[in-house]
């Protein structure tokens, strides 16, 4: 650390940053380290399909040089996997594997916790690993979409409820609020459940209401109400294959609760003369849980 830089405990300041997987949210952590001097250094691991624009990362790696990014992980103060859940879950085992003997933490960007932990629940350096989960993105996905305020203002989950070392925890939770977020504590499965209804049962029900539109010709009345509901529709195959596969049961049970609010108010409205009571019901109760917040 160079003369007259704050100690780390004031300031989330490393001599490396090593980010495993470059795109909007990888992309987006590295451009903010740099913009915000948080890391000397930024590692950058990926398929690169073309180098990276400049700013982005100092030293580009491809994992198929696997002794060059295993140096990387071990020089790092922190790594981050911020790759789709099967990819986290397949390189963190070797990922702490390298920094078993170091001081250093590694975090991930998953959008599911449960099957993470469990992946590496023997591992001797478990106590090294913080999963996380920012709530921050773009619809696109991409490091083209990347942006150094992409975590500003924004919640980031982490789930340290097995990682025994408090000063992994902490040098996680300081990056966090470096990079402009809030950290939010709670456990593995308490995180699959809530994201169940606010991120993955959202994207279902946004694509089946775009897809229900198109076949009904009824695009034409589509307005900024619309759009607003569909924003997310149709996500990335490559991103929600993992999150069905390893949180499937927390979204199923989301949607059977959705499903009965729903029906109940499909049948009101099915009745001779109508009945939009259940409807409105919904409605009102949503109204106020809004007014609460705000």
């Amino acid at each position: 650390m160079p003369v007259g830089s704050p100690p780390w405990h004031l300031l989330t300041y490393m001599e490396q940053l090593t980010v495993c997987g470059v795109g909007l949210i990888g992309g987006s952590l590295a451009l903010a380290a740099r913009e915000r001097g948080l890391a000397r250094r930024v590692v950058g691991i990926d398929r690169w399909a073309a180098p990276p624009p400049p700013g982005v990362v100092d030293e580009a790696l491809s994992p198929e040089d696997t002794a060059a990014c295993s140096r990387a992980v071990r020089a790092a103060e922190l790594t981050v996997l911020a790759m789709p859940v099967s990819a986290v879950r397949a390189a963190l085992p070797e990922v702490l594997d390298d920094l078993a003997d170091t001081q250093g933490v590694v975090t991930d960007c998953g959008s599911t916790k449960r099957a993470l932990v469990q992946a590496v629940a023997g591992h001797r350096a478990r106590h090294r690993f913080v999963p996380g989960h920012p709530m921050a993105g773009h619809p696109e996905g991409g490091l083209a979409n990347a942006r150094a305020d992409l975590f500003v203002g924004r919640r980031w989950l982490l789930c340290p409820e097995e990682t025994s070392a408090p000063d992994a925890v902490e040098r996680v939770a300081e990056l966090v609020r470096a990079l402009g977020a809030e950290p939010v504590f709670l456990g593995a499965a308490e995180h699959d459940r809530s994201v169940a209804f606010t991120s993955h049962v959202p994207q279902l029900v946004a694509s089946t209401l775009a897809v229900l539109v198109a076949e009904a010709g009824a695009d034409i009345a589509a307005g900024p109400g619309f759009a607003s509901a569909t924003r997310v529709a149709g996500g990335a195959e490559s991103m929600w294959r993992d999150i069905f596969a390893t949180n499937g049961d927390a979204v199923a049970d989301a949607l059977r609760k959705l499903s009965e609010r729903l029906g109940a108010a499909a049948e009101a409205l099915a009745e001779e003369p109508t009945n939009p009571e259940v409807a409105l019901a919904l409605l009102a109760e949503a109204r106020k849980l809004r007014a609460r917040r705000h």
